[in-house]
């Protein structure tokens, strides 16, 4: 291909060029300036640049500007094919008229800068041929702009074959271009090359033999085309999926992960990896076409992500270095690696020369291990998955000692090496190592191990990165920055009880914190010591009398208000003194942040037969807007029935009533409810004869007062509440009474899990205060919670008498107090906490339309 290369121009011409643009017009001016400047480090394009917009601004300026703009993006790729077809595609653009150009060459430039030239000379070809074509001005006019919105959601890395595809159907007729267009968002995006090209051949026969028939199966308007399109597809989309791969998370390991879009993980294309995760989502592709048949695509999303969830299952991203350190005798002082933002398996990586080749023999070791555990613990899933990653293997084979390895480790794969003494070496001492200690650090271990000779063996010549299938590499860093506070505060622990002489590892309380919630307790931690302690040689418990949080951990949030939560301080009743202790406890008020996961598409799914009929109970509720009433001595209009009556009493010779007319008055429903629920650590507990926790029940409950309250139309506010001691009652806000019953609030209430313990008192007084101040005329607090407060040094009937009296201020300011109790027989307690006839007992959420509305109705009438 031959390219020109002129000479630079000189800064005169430069500055004639952009005074006499700006003479013109100054947009014009400004457009050929910035263009210039573009084309500051391409001097040899200058003078072609020159030559361009002169004989454009010729012709108008506005044409002028529109070169000015598009031609440096063109001029800068070099190629002298492109600037042929562009020039002779923007001549045929012009007999339509200025008006063609702006919007499909801002789409041409936006291709270029991204480097895509093959998809612009497609794109030239297509543009040429449209508008080659005879067709209305405001056909013109709709293919400007439908043409650059349709193919900018083409993918990249499909577009140069969907754009050829597109030539074939406007070749036929133009009109087809449109509905070519709404059969890509409905479904042909997903279709490999050879299938779009199967599909667009059978359309255009179908168009000829029938145009309305051919211009449905494009559109997938009509079955058969959408039966075609479903038949032919491969591709298999995140979202089709995601759903079962969440609920698939929640059974295997029981956390919150759960899976999201890999488009979230900024470098992840870059490095083209089809899974990582951080300790809070398993990121995947939003579509797989690697296969042929669509099975194949799916099995793989089913396989990256048990895979994935291996990672949690057996613990890799809780290495310890510490305990590496110390459990392969490596006398090295972690200090000595900067900590700053690094997780522990950076900070190890960092011990060696070359990073990177230390990281890929602990990758090797960590896959091998996970694939040893795996076998154990699920030898159906192994037998899934391995042939699956070997195929892909021998697909990508790398003639690499490191390759070598990790097909023999990882893949349990014996491929012909020339050095299969060597890797049957490594194997050997592998598996005898992770034989006897299957822990994570047990890999560490095996890379200080060989290190060294594996810099002798493998890496004679240079250093060449392990290339993995599916680009599975490890991404501490992402663990790391999901949970970095808990980091900070594991290790001030840790350090806090170093400087006391008890040992405890930083692993072990960064898993206690996160099996919390991030929320550290001094119960929890004394449970831990003393359980290490009973580890060691010496059995001896140690004193642990000094043991205080406030001690060991004043700078600590986990017993402090966030700093992003809202401070209230309330009083309590001590039924010791008989008397209010004020200011005693202290409220944090932040929202929840929310997950995304389908719990509640799934409770509504669940529950459709529930649903429907709370729904339907609700909407009797509902008023009818205007209330008609007769026999008024005034008002709105004449009451026709009294004017009959008041005729006949005439001629009778009766005295007739002067109640004559009718009035319409707007009755409204003037409801507020706020439900709190009580998040403890006990609603983590099984409900009897049920699979389901009292959590789940809960949020299944709220799942349906949502859509009960939707229909009704009342507002309502949700908040839920747990706490550990007086200083340390935390107020979450899931719904405020103003906000839409959106996904955000929906994510929350997915997002919802056990906490800690029960100050109820406190956290009704503060919901009382949230809902005193809301303007309506019957206002609703429900409690839904699994029993008794309890917290520490707040039990018994010391809780009981505190969280009545907050109930029953509640009521003196007209505030209606209901509770709903979860998992939890009648007893006679209940009435002293609540009265008599202000509380329900539920143990299925089936029971709750009948109790909900019993409660509801009864007062909001």
């Amino acid at each position: 291909m031959r390219i020109y290369f002129e000479l630079p121009m000189d800064t005169n011409t430069i500055e004639e060029d952009t005074i006499w643009s700006y003479s013109l017009e100054p947009s014009f001016g400004e457009a050929v300036a910035l263009g210039y400047d573009r084309l500051t480090e391409f001097p040899d394009r200058m003078p072609r640049y020159h030559d361009l917009i002169r004989k454009a601004g010729q012709t108008g300026p506005t044409l002028g500007k529109l070169m000015a703009v598009f031609l440096p993006p063109v001029l800068v790729c070099k190629n002298n094919r492109l600037l042929k077809l562009f020039q002779h595609t923007v001549e045929i653009m012009l007999k339509k008229g200025t008006y063609t150009l702006a919007a499909p060459l801002e789409f041409l430039s936006i291709m270029l800068d991204a480097g895509d030239i093959k998809s612009a000379l497609i794109y030239l070809r297509l543009l040429s041929e449209i508008f080659s074509q005879d067709f209305s001005y405001n056909q013109s006019l709709r293919l400007c702009y439908l043409l650059p919105k349709a193919l900018g959601d083409f993918p990249p890395e499909k577009r140069t074959w969907q754009i050829r595809q597109l030539r074939r159907v406007v070749r036929e007729d133009i009109r087809l271009a449109e509905l070519f267009s709404d059969g890509m968002k409905k479904g042909l995006c997903l279709l490999s090359e050879k299938e779009l090209s199967r599909f667009i051949t059978m359309g255009l026969t179908k168009f000829r033999l029938n145009p309305d028939s051919g211009k449905k199966f494009f559109s997938l308007e009509s079955k058969l085309g959408r039966d075609s399109c479903t038949e032919m597809q491969s591709t298999v989309l995140l979202a089709q999926i995601q759903q079962s791969l969440n609920r698939y998370l929640r059974a295997r390991i029981g956390t919150q992960i759960s899976v999201r879009s890999m488009a979230s993980v900024k470098d992840a294309a870059a490095e083209n990896q089809m899974v990582v995760s951080d300790g809070k989502f398993i990121y995947l592709p939003d579509e797989i076409s690697l296969f042929s048949e669509k099975h194949e695509n799916m099995e793989i999303y089913k396989c990256l992500t048990k895979l994935e969830s291996a990672y949690y299952e057996f613990h890799t991203f809780d290495f310890d270095l510490e305990k590496a350190l110390r459990r392969s005798g490596t006398f090295i002082c972690p200090s000595e690696i900067s900590t700053e933002n690094l997780s522990d398996m950076e900070r190890f990586f960092g011990f060696f020369p070359i990073k990177n080749f230390a990281c890929d023999l602990f990758t090797i070791f960590e896959h091998g291990r996970i694939r040893v555990l795996l076998h154990r613990n699920y030898p159906g899933i192994i037998r899934q998955i391995l042939p699956m990653l070997q195929r892909e293997a021998v697909r990508m084979y790398q003639n690499t000692p490191l390759f070598m390895l990790y097909a023999r480790i990882a893949l349990d794969m014996r491929p012909e090496t020339g050095i299969e003494k060597l890797i049957e070496a490594y194997a050997a001492l592998f598996e005898r190592k992770i034989g006897e200690d299957d822990s994570v650090e047990s890999c560490a271990e095996l890379v200080f191990e060989t290190y060294q000779n594996a810099m002798l063996n493998l890496i004679s010549e240079l250093y060449v990165p392990l290339n993995i299938p599916f680009g599975r590499i490890l991404r501490p860093d992402l663990a790391y920055q999901s949970f970095r506070e808990v980091e900070r505060i594991a290790e001030t622990v840790k350090n806090r009880l170093k400087e006391k002489g008890i040992q405890i590892y930083k692993s072990d309380i960064k898993k206690l914190m996160i099996r919390n919630s991030g929320r550290l307790s001094a119960d929890e931690l004394k449970e831990l010591i003393f359980r290490e302690a009973q580890n060691t040689e010496n059995e001896a418990e140690p004193d642990l009398s000094w043991l205080v949080l406030s001690d060991i951990q004043p700078d600590i949030p986990m017993e402090e208000v966030p700093v992003s939560g809202t401070v209230f301080w309330y009083k309590e009743w001590d039924t010791h003194l008989n008397d209010y202790l004020h200011q005693h406890v202290r409220v944090s008020d932040r929202f929840v942040d929310g997950i995304e996961n389908d719990f509640y598409p799934a409770a509504l799914r669940r529950h459709q037969g529930l649903v429907r009929k709370i729904r339907y109970a609700f909407e009797l509720l509902k008023p009818e807007g205007l209330v008609i009433l007769r026999n008024w001595t005034e008002g709105d209009q004449f009451d026709y029935r009294a004017l009959l009556d008041f005729v006949m009493d005439k001629k009778a010779k009766l005295m007739p009533s002067d109640r004559l007319y009718i009035k319409r008055i707007k009755q409204d429903r003037d409801v507020a409810v706020l439900l709190l629920v009580d998040m403890s650590r006990s609603t983590a507990n099984a409900v009897p004869g049920n699979d389901a926790s009292v959590m789940d029940v809960e949020k299944q409950a709220l799942v349906l007062f949502c859509e009960a309250l939707e229909v009704v139309g009342d507002a309502f506010s949700i908040a839920g509440f747990s706490g550990t001691g007086r200083l340390g009652l935390d107020y979450f806000r899931i719904k405020n009474f103003d906000e839409a019953m959106n996904e955000t609030v929906r994510s929350r209430i997915s997002a919802m899990s056990p906490q800690r313990s029960t100050r109820m008192g406190g956290a009704i007084r503060h919901a009382a205060a949230q809902i005193r101040n809301y303007p309506a005329k019957v206002r609703l607090l429900l409690v839904l919670g699994d029993g008794f407060p309890n917290d520490a040094d707040y039990k018994e009937q010391y809780a009981i008498d505190d969280t009545h009296k907050a109930i029953c201020e509640a009521r003196s300011e007209n505030i209606h107090v209901k509770a709903i109790t979860v998992n939890l027989d009648e007893t006679p307690m209940l009435d002293e906490l609540y009265g008599s006839v202000h509380h329900n007992v539920i143990s299925d959420v089936r029971e709750l339309p009948d109790k909900l509305l019993r409660i509801y109705s009864a007062l909001t009438r």
